[in-house]
């Protein structure tokens, strides 16, 4: 078992991730693990993600040296702050940003501004980023565009966004239980994905686990998105309904008091 090291509590900037050039001094996957208590699987892993450069090799060896010991230690402290790794690819420039519309560039700088508790919650969603000049950029734009659509039923812009950072809160407890339990199922079902993994190399074997990652994602989005439409059809007519004020409108313009 790895243990982590404890960190200090500070708020790790951008400028605190940038990597440097390290000592002369090497360490293998092993050493590197060892050293900042994450599993060598884990630390490949953040290489597949492009969170961690690759190492630098000697003939058939792989050395690791300082800058990445920085750069994985900064990793962990962020992930301590809340943020998921999609956040900590925006916030390191890894993911590439959506091509936003000038407008919604400018709604998002505001947003920052006026209430930045918000925005830290997209942030550590990974629904928004920050580049390292300060400004802000769309990292996901599928829920950031679903949330702004609300305007269409006169929802304004931070209900819709607070909304949108509320459901998130709730549904990562349940995202994780879920995750774990599909995945667990799967392995059940079909025991010849363990068995294609052994003996294979580690490049495959992160490959496959990518694979099944994104299988499982899809799985639960679509699920997901089938049960909420599902229940969509009749809960929101009926808290519609419920909400309404006794007085009906007529197409005439005149109102009929029920009470």
């Amino acid at each position: 078992m790895f243990r982590h090291r404890v960190l200090p509590e500070a708020t790790v900037t951008i400028n605190e991730v940038t990597t440097t050039p390290g000592g002369p001094a090497g360490y293998s996957v092993e050493e590197l693990a060892r050293k900042v208590g994450m599993s060598p699987r884990n630390i490949r892993a953040h290489q597949a993600r492009r969170l961690l450069p690759p190492p630098v090799r000697h003939g058939r060896a792989a050395f690791y040296d300082d800058s990445h010991v920085r750069r994985l230690d900064a990793i962990l402290a962020l992930q301590r702050q809340g943020f998921n790794l999609v956040s900590i690819e925006a916030m390191l420039g890894v993911r590439a940003s959506d091509d936003a519309p000038d407008g919604l560039t400018a709604m998002l700088q505001r947003l920052t501004a006026d209430r930045p508790a918000l925005a830290h919650a997209l942030t550590r969603h990974g629904v928004i980023g920050r580049t390292t000049d300060g400004s802000v950029r769309t990292v996901r734009p599928r829920p950031l565009r679903a949330a702004l659509d609300l305007h269409r039923v006169r929802v304004g812009t931070v209900p819709a966004l607070q909304t949108l950072s509320e459901v998130l809160d709730s549904l990562r407890p349940v995202a994780d239980e879920l995750v774990a339990a599909v995945t667990a199922r799967l392995l059940a079902l079909a025991p010849e994905l363990v068995r294609s993994g052994a003996g294979t190399s580690w490049a495959d074997l992160d490959r496959e686990t990518l694979l099944l990652t994104q299988g499982v994602v899809n799985v639960l989005t679509e699920a997901f998105r089938l049960a909420a439409e599902n229940q969509a059809e009749t809960h929101v007519a009926e808290l519609l309904e419920n909400h309404l004020d006794t007085d009906v409108c007529l197409d005439d313009g005149t109102v009929i008091d029920n009470g």
